[in-house]
Parts: structure tokens; C-alpha cells; sequence
């Protein structure tokens, strides 16, 4: 649950209590009101029947002031509260359209409306405590909108932050508040500039390192040809075969990390296949069996992905202890199988660079060509799956 729905549930639960306290305290507020009112009306009409029966009407008047009651003309009634009739007459406390409480008498032929002054005083107190739970209300609303003013900057900052996760390394904040939330804004973005200044260093570093090392490396194998054929001879032309393939792997890995798109088209897996082997180095053809069961479409950038499925054949073929391997396309999975021993560590181990089984440190290979393959499915949004059974390896690409 995120920050701004746990603070919307608490406003609501906020919000229903003070209209729930609001009402409550209303209705006891007319309860009580309503009850004060019925007594004194009780007894102010008790005194009033008697005074109609014994006085002049200015007498009257005069009474009813002492009782703080003003006759007042006839009135739409909403509801009436109590009604008692009596032998000359019928005695009523009514609630008019406008919310006052009025005494009504009939005594014989004389009928009188009255309300008393200092009640209302009373029920203005209990309007002023529901005025006081609406400005809770409008307060708590006012509160509930600046804290998520405040914190509307995070979803930028949040998005900032996935760009650059993503490979936007010039991805920056633009929230610009003096608060703590700006101060974690400026904060991301230095730290940012950090990052991407050191992952450039270090992209160019070993760019410029995998080129410089290239012409060094023509000029020995150049030199070596000049010589007379030796075991020394060989095994100085090994050396800088392996040390030109280990800078090719270098330069491959760079490339991979340096490139924020990739070129996607529409092939068909057999396409695929056929590019992936016309980058292996293959000396006897029958070491390797396809089997194309499913020939699929896929998107993506084919000289990579030809790349990773040459790379896979690569392993495949170096560490085989029986030949020949197979190349077997399905529904949406290119898979390379190959007999061998099972694996010294877990497969997560080998999709690091330079890992490799202890007892095939001999092998050619530095073991970056599952780290290549490893980064160009991942940058397909595909799937690298491996599997292991009586004795036969699987690696498989599984395209979703």
C-alpha cells in the first residue's frame, strides 16, 4: 500500500468520525435543548392558564414578560412535541418550520402563541459546538490536501529514480522545494551525477583499454609470422588469440552496457539460427545437430541475440563430452543441449564474469560468454532458463 492511499484511508477514517461525532453531539445537543424546553413550557403553561382565567390581558402581557415568554402571531408548525388537552381549553409545545420552539394555549375563546427569549440563547450555544466540528472538519481537509501537495514531489522523484535504474543516466530530479523533501530531490541527483560519471569512466576506460590493446596485439601476431616454426612459436601465437578474443569479450560487454536501445525487427528463429552459425567457428559440422520442430517469430536485435545463441553453442561444443550437440527450437525457446557433468555451483554463479568449473580451467574461454548472454536476453526482456538431467545440460532461451 502506498504512502498516499494509507494517508487517504486515514482521512476517511478522520473524516467519518468527525461527521460521526458531529452528529452525535447534535442530536444530543437538541435532546437536551428539547427537554429544558418541555419543562419550562410545562410549567410556564400551568401559570398561564390560571393568570387567563384571573387577569386583564395588559396584565398579561405584563406576566408573561416576567416568565421571559413574547406572544407571537400564529405559526406553520413542523411538529408538535406535547399536547395536553384541558376542561377550557387544550395546552401545545410545537417546533415551527424555522426550528423554534413555541407555547401554544387555548383557553376558551382566547388562543395565544408564545416563545421564550432566553431559550434560544441556548440552542445558539449547541449551533455554535456543531460550527466548531464543521471548522474540525475544514481544517482536517485542509491539512489532508498540503500533506499530499507535499508529498506529489516523491512520484516524481520515484520516477527519476526508475529511469535511471533503467539505464537513463542523465535522468534528473527537477523537484525544486526548500523542504526535506527537496533536500532528498538534490540529494538523488548528486548522488546520480556520481554514478554516471564513474560508470562512464568506467565505459570509456575499457573501450579505450580493449582498443589500444587491439593494435598491440596485430603487431605480435604479425612479428610471429616472421619466426620459424617453433613450440614457442605456438604457444605465443595461442597467447595472443585468447588475448585478442579476451578484448573482443571486453569490448562486447561494453557495448552491451553502453547501448540504451536495441535495433528490433521481426526474424523467424531458423533466421536466427542461421546467423548464430555463421558466427561460430565450427570445424566439423557433424558435432552439432538442429532440430527445428517450431520455427517461431521473435522481435528483437538479431546480430545480438545471434551473439548470445552463438555463445551458447560455443559452451555447448568446448565442454561436450559426447558429441554431437543439438540445437532444438520449440514454441517461443531456442534450446542448446550437450552431455557433460553436472555443475560445480549454482548456475547464477556462471552468468558472472570470468567464472568458470575448476576442473575445465584448461578450456579455452574466460568465462564472460554466459555473462554476454545473460545481458543480451535480459535486454530482450526474454528469459535465460538452465536444466540439468541424467547427465545432459540445457540451456535455453524462452522468449515471452
Amino acid at each position: 500500500m502506498s504512502i498516499f492511499t494509507k494517508i487517504t484511508v486515514l482521512f476517511l477514517i478522520s473524516l467519518t468520525l468527525m461527521i460521526g461525532i458531529g452528529y452525535k453531539i447534535d442530536t444530543i445537543n437538541t435532546q437536551k435543548y428539547e427537554s429544558i424546553v418541555l419543562q419550562k413550557y410545562l410549567i410556564d403553561g400551568r401559570k398561564i392558564f390560571k393568570w387567563m382565567a384571573t387577569s386583564s390581558a395588559d396584565e398579561l402581557q405584563d406576566k408573561f414578560k416576567t416568565l421571559n415568554l413574547i406572544t407571537i402571531p400564529p405559526v406553520q408548525t413542523k411538529q408538535v412535541l406535547m399536547r395536553q388537552s384541558h376542561t377550557f381549553g387544550l395546552f401545545e409545545i410545537l417546533k415551527s418550520d424555522e426550528g423554534d420552539y413555541i407555547l401554544h394555549i387555548r383557553y376558551i375563546d382566547d388562543e395565544i402563541y408564545l416563545r421564550d427569549t432566553t431559550l434560544q440563547e441556548s440552542l445558539r450555544e449547541g449551533w455554535i459546538l456543531n460550527a466548531l466540528v464543521v471548522a474540525d472538519i475544514i481544517v482536517l481537509a485542509v491539512i489532508f490536501i498540503i500533506i499530499l501537495r507535499m508529498l506529489t514531489p516523491l512520484n516524481s522523484i520515484t520516477a527519476s529514480m526508475r529511469r535511471f535504474a533503467q539505464g537513463d543516466y542523465r535522468n534528473r530530479s527537477s523537484v525544486e522545494s526548500h523542504d526535506e523533501i527537496g533536500e532528498v530531490a538534490r540529494t538523488y541527483n548528486e548522488m546520480a551525477q556520481t554514478i554516471e560519471n564513474l560508470i562512464r569512466s568506467r565505459q570509456e576506460l575499457l573501450r579505450d583499454v580493449g582498443h589500444e590493446l587491439r593494435t598491440p596485439i596485430a603487431r605480435g601476431l604479425f612479428a610471429l609470422e616472421q619466426i620459424e616454426d617453433s613450440k614457442i612459436r605456438d604457444t605465443l601465437k595461442h597467447s595472443f588469440k585468447e588475448l585478442d578474443q579476451l578484448t573482443q569479450e571486453l569490448l562486447e560487454i561494453e557495448k552491451l552496457q553502453a547501448t540504451d536501445t536495441m535495433q528490433t525487427e521481426s526474424f523467424s528463429a531458423e533466421t536466427l539460427v542461421m546467423e548464430a552459425l555463421s558466427k561460430l567457428n565450427l570445424t566439423d559440422e557433424s558435432n552439432l545437430l538442429v532440430n527445428i520442430q517450431e520455427n517461431f517469430t521473435l522481435n528483437g536485435d538479431l546480430q545480438y541475440l545471434s551473439l548470445a545463441l552463438k555463445n551458447l553453442l560455443d559452451n555447448a561444443l568446448k565442454y561436450a563430452e559426447t558429441f554431437p550437440i543439438l540445437l532444438e527450437i520449440t514454441s517461443n525457446r531456442i534450446s542448446v543441449f550437450n552431455h557433460g557433468k553436472p555443475l560445480e555451483k549454482e548456475f547464477s554463479y556462471f552468468l558472472t564474469p570470468f567464472t568458470r568449473q575448476e576442473r575445465s580451467r584448461t578450456t579455452e574461454g574466460f568465462g564472460l560468454g554466459l555473462n554476454i548472454v545473460s545481458k543480451i536476453v535480459a535486454k530482450h526482456g526474454f528469459s535465460l532458463v538452465y536444466d540439468y538431467d541424467q547427465g545432459q545440460h540445457c540451456f535455453s532461451i524462452v522468449v515471452h
